[in-house]
């Protein structure tokens, strides 16, 4: 994985270069983060949580067309904290579907699960 890929999916809102044009499912405050759930016309998800102190974006996970875990990832100063868990969780109670972890997981992927 690149870390390309890592930078593009914690894009701000229509900026990650790996989704269409984005439009919001769901975005609510949770304590000093702003959770945003997004579609795009390729049927792909983003969840993303953003730090409401600095603005930035520190996870985000992108789901395929087939509700599956493309790429996820947290910003090292913000790991330890489950995010991605919790988008993932989040992600399957706002839409009232079912999503699925990927088989295939960096060593970092796997000592998460």
């Amino acid at each position: 994985m690149t870390n390309a890929v890592y930078d593009a999916i914690i894009q701000p809102f229509n900026q990650c270069g790996l989704m269409g044009i984005e439009t919001v499912i769901k975005s609510e405050i949770m304590g000093p983060y702003r959770i945003t759930l997004t579609t795009d016309s390729f049927k792909q998800h983003r969840a993303t949580v953003k730090d409401r102190s600095t603005g930035d974006n520190i996870s985000a996970i992108l789901f395929d067309k087939s509700k599956t875990v493309r790429f996820k990832y947290t910003i090292p100063d913000s790991r330890g904290r489950q995010l991605t868990r919790q988008l993932f969780v989040y992600t399957e109670m706002v839409t009232k579907r079912k999503f699925y972890h990927s088989g295939n997981l960096t060593i970092g992927g796997k000592a998460s699960n």
